[in-house]
């Protein structure tokens, strides 16, 4: 079974095994709900924008803050950088309504320097993100939106703000600490004489992508899952997941903004922003209960930057037990794919650090994954090639034996068990290497290592090739690559797969990263060289037998 025959089965195979599992698993039906409490799923889920059977929306309890009301005065809108050698967080004074508290995020590494990435990481466009707003058990706002803040202390690393209003000063502190970490705490006193009910609700926000590669999608982390939601699931109302919630935020496929609670959050919401041009995640704390005179702490754990596996993992800006690398998408197969792509990753740096170059990093790589697999795909090949030696009896079979299924089937079983060969044989090494192709192609698909690196004529490896030479390149390939393979297949058969799995593979890798593009040139290049030398091998076996 060729290159590309495998890629064509392996599609088909997880086209089956999609629908398999959504057959084993269907979405739970929305539970009912009355209209003050949360439309919400048997496993937490809530979904406000779901309509009933006569055709209307439920309604559901809201923390949406009203408008900007109109009788508070504006305060001077005061911008402060705080930042450190790898972010920088522009912070201002205003309020919900009239802002955010962060309203710009910088990366300064070397390696984002000089691109899109370095002034707009989340793709903001100049709109704010980490909006806090304050509200009592019925939703009323303890802050008024349009309401400033009142700059008390600021230093290259830290800002200080406060507001002081009826009954209640909040008084909120923003630091930036090492790496791309931070964190917040917003303390609410209590200056009147009755017991005050406090609950805090921060959101962080991404915009979208032009590449429909770079997905944006808003997370949800339950105390049983990632819970991930992308535009098109948010489309008709606000994704709610409630109690226990460990940590939430907003992500692109190389850049995020998550936000971990000290305490586990009750209620983590993913929607679209007003206007629909970003996505929103935003985190409800549990209420506290403050007396007069008392203070109630709200603290999370900030992370603004790159998908940087270890970083993630190191996280610490809360001693809270949590490690962060779940917002990586390893891809199809789950754990197995993540197993096997922290261990390519791991080997991909490894060669990045002997050759200095990520392209070559990656064509080492595959030399590496080729050669060990290579005797799977010698069993692949010898398999072939003894099927075909006794396609003739095949045929002779099903000429004789057309009409009779049944007896077609018992001469074929016994062909197979004469000639020792097993026709499963071509497919199972396919089905074994099927997690580690997954794996490597979600791998290459997510490291951040890759972005704006350049290779050859590439500028960036995380982008599609703007010159589309790679596309091109690997259907050309392909097409040789069949003719040189042997083939089990009738003619018709030969000739589809000969000119449709390149020409496929052609219009998938326009839109693909290059990065993709380049370890599946270097493997087709790798097999080309193995089949001339297997090629080789049976011509001169064959002379010399004869």
């Amino acid at each position: 079974m060729n290159f590309q025959t495998r890629i064509f089965v392996a599609v088909a195979l997880c086209a089956v095994i999609y629908i398999v599992f959504g057959v084993l698993n269907p979405p739970p039906p929305p539970e009912e709900t009355d209209e003050v409490a949360l439309a919400e799923t048997k496993d937490g889920k809530a979904d406000a924008g779901k309509a009933d059977a006569e055709g209307t929306v439920k309604a559901v309890a809201k923390v949406d803050e009203p408008e900007v009301d109109p009788t508070v005065e504006a305060v001077e809108v005061i911008e402060h950088q705080i930042s450190n050698d790898l972010l920088g967080l522009t912070v201002t004074n205003e309020s919900p309504g009239r802002g955010g508290l962060v309203s710009a995020v910088q990366l300064h590494s070397p390696q984002f320097e000089g691109h899109l990435t370095a002034s707009d990481s989340l793709a903001l466009a100049g709109k704010p993100t980490l909006e806090i707003s304050l509200t009592d058990d019925d939703g009323n706002l303890l802050v008024p939106r349009g309401a400033g803040y009142e700059v008390r202390e600021q230093s290259s690393e830290h800002i200080t703000l406060a507001y002081v209003g009826k009954g209640v000063e909040v008084i909120e502190r923003l630091q930036i600490l090492e790496g791309y970490e931070g964190r917040l705490s917003v303390e609410v006193k209590n200056l009147g004489t009755d017991t005050l009910a406090s609950r805090l609700h921060i959101r962080s926000r991404i915009g979208f992508s032009e590449s429909r590669y770079d997905i944006r999608r808003g997370l949800c982390r339950t105390q049983e899952d990632v819970e991930d939601e992308d535009k098109s699931d948010v489309e008709d109302g606000p994704i709610r997941y409630r109690n226990g919630i460990l940590w939430g935020g907003v992500d692109g496929k190389y850049f995020t903004s998550l936000l971990v609670p000290l305490a586990p959050a009750q209620e983590c919401e993913i929607n679209l922003s007003e206007d629909g041009e970003l996505l929103e995640g935003r985190l409800s704390t549990v209420t506290q209960e403050i007396g007069p005179g008392s203070v109630g702490t709200h603290e999370f754990g900030l992370y603004i930057g790159p998908k940087e596996l270890e970083r993630l993992k190191a996280f610490s800006a809360v001693d809270a037990g949590i490690e962060l690398d779940e917002a990586i998408d390893w891809g199809f197969f789950g754990g197995l794919s993540e197993s096997v792509g922290k261990l390519l990753l791991a080997l991909l740096r490894w060669f990045h650090g002997l050759v200095h170059n990520w392209g070559f990093s990656i064509v080492l790589l595959t030399v590496v994954v080729k050669a060990a697999l290579l005797p799977l795909t010698l069993k692949q090949m010898s398999s072939m090639k003894r099927m075909k030696e006794i396609q003739p009896e095949i045929a002779k079979i099903k000429e004789k034996y057309g009409d009779d299924r049944a007896k077609q089937g018992q001469e074929m079983q016994a062909l197979f068990s004469r000639s020792g060969v097993n026709p499963l044989a071509g497919c199972l090494p396919m089905v074994v290497q099927l997690p580690i192709w997954f794996a490597l192609y979600s791998m290459l698909g997510a490291a951040v290592e890759l972005v704006h690196e350049p290779f050859l004529w590439l500028p960036d490896l995380t982008e599609q090739d703007p010159y589309y030479v790679l596309p091109l390149a690997l259907g050309a390939l392909m097409i040789l690559q069949n003719r040189m393979m042997p083939s089990t297949m009738d003619a018709a058969q030969a000739k589809l797969m000969r000119w449709v799995m390149p020409i496929m593979f052609t219009v998938f890798m326009l839109v693909l990263p290059s990065g993709l593009g380049v370890y599946i040139f270097a493997n087709i290049v790798l097999s080309l060289i193995q089949t001339a030398i297997q090629v080789g091998t049976n011509k001169t076996a064959d002379a010399t037998a004869s």
